[in-house]
């Protein structure tokens, strides 16, 4: 299997170089005897089974991606390659700033299977809308649940951290327009290159002069992905194997809290964790590394009312759900070898 790359290593390395800086920060503001009233040797053994759980999750994925491959176009992809194909998206995605990389490693490793090039395209952006789709509907939960809290007061970080969220959903509408509708969001593009400042900046961020015709073209590719998919009859059975995968991810959460005696809802901690999943994207550090930390310790101990306790959770969550996963991934990539046929 392929080794990584000396950018990717060094990623790896950036990732726990800034989550171990949140940390020690964020420890430094709290009562340490709190923090280890919670933090005890027995959390090795919930990161253990919340670690399962996460995996768990990754298996739900793998098993729909199996399942499209043979319904829609019936060619055979085993458990264990689609197993190694979303774990290694997760890997890469958490490896690399705006978690750009999971989906590129997914499409070449079902190319190296022998899967055409246009039906793993296919699957990879169909997939994506779903997830798009999803987190933007159970974040919703956690915006009704606590809108208080990020809207009153003075403080600014709660109020930095919903406008962080309104300009993740409004990405999420241009994306869903675009596939009903692409005029309508040409005709938008027009407006925004004649606003020399939202051009620059779109320019800036994107590092694309062309940015408009290739989102454009970008958005073209998706909707006849997604119509091939939703034309099958597929889509409509995946998409609440999608919701049920991510609430297996949310349980992980609600679970590292409840260990911590933290009192919380599995609904609220759903809402939460999606809605700032849709906050921390713009981290840019590896996996959002660092940045996750620092935004569910701003949040979470508000909800939960004790620093310690939310710290805790926290970073039992992060290390049975990012930390350990990424190691058991280089493992697995370690180890992975092509089916013979494959190799032939």
């Amino acid at each position: 299997m392929r080794d990584l790359s000396k950018k990717e290593w060094i990623n790896i390395i950036l990732a726990l170089v800034f989550g171990f800086v949140a940390v020690f920060f964020i420890f430094r503001g709290i009562d340490p005897r709190e923090f280890f009233e919670y933090f005890r040797p027995q959390s090795l053994l919930h990161i253990l089974l919340l670690c399962g759980i996460f995996l768990f999750s990754i298996l739900i994925d793998s098993a729909r991606m199996k399942w499209l491959f043979s319904f829609v176009w019936e060619k055979h992809l085993s458990l264990y390659d689609a197993f190694f194909n979303n774990y290694m998206s997760f890997l890469f995605s958490m490896l690399t700033p705006f978690y750009f990389g999971g989906q590129v490693f997914q499409t070449y490793h079902l190319s190296r299977l022998g899967f055409e090039s246009e039906h793993n395209v296919n699957v990879i952006l169909s997939r994506f809308v779903e997830y798009l789709i999803s987190i933007a509907i159970l974040s919703t939960i956690g915006l009704l649940r606590y809108r208080d809290l990020f809207l009153s007061g003075t403080l600014m970080a709660p109020k930095l951290i919903f406008l962080a969220y309104l300009v993740s959903v409004s990405f999420i509408g241009v994306v869903i327009l675009s596939l009903v509708h692409p005029p309508l969001i040409a005709h938008l593009f027009g407006l925004l290159k004649k606003a020399r400042w939202m051009d620059s900046m779109i320019k800036r961020f994107t590092k694309k002069e062309d940015w408009d015709s290739r989102f454009l073209e970008w958005t073209h590719d998706l909707k006849e992905s997604v119509k091939i998919l939703w034309k099958s009859g597929f889509m409509l059975l995946d998409f609440p194997l999608t919701l049920f995968s991510l609430l297996v991810q949310s349980f992980a959460l609600y679970l590292a809290i409840r260990f911590n005696s933290g009192n919380i809802g599995f609904f609220d901690a759903t809402g939460l964790l999606f809605f700032l999943s849709m906050v921390v994207f713009y981290v840019p550090t590896p996996g959002a590394s660092g940045g996750v930390e620092t935004v569910y310790q701003i949040v979470f101990s508000k909800i939960l009312g004790s620093p310690g306790k939310t710290l805790a959770s926290v970073l039992t969550w992060r290390l049975s759900t990012y930390y350990l996963p990424i190691f058991i991934g280089l493992v697995f990539l370690m180890f992975y070898r092509y089916p013979k046929e494959v190799k032939k």
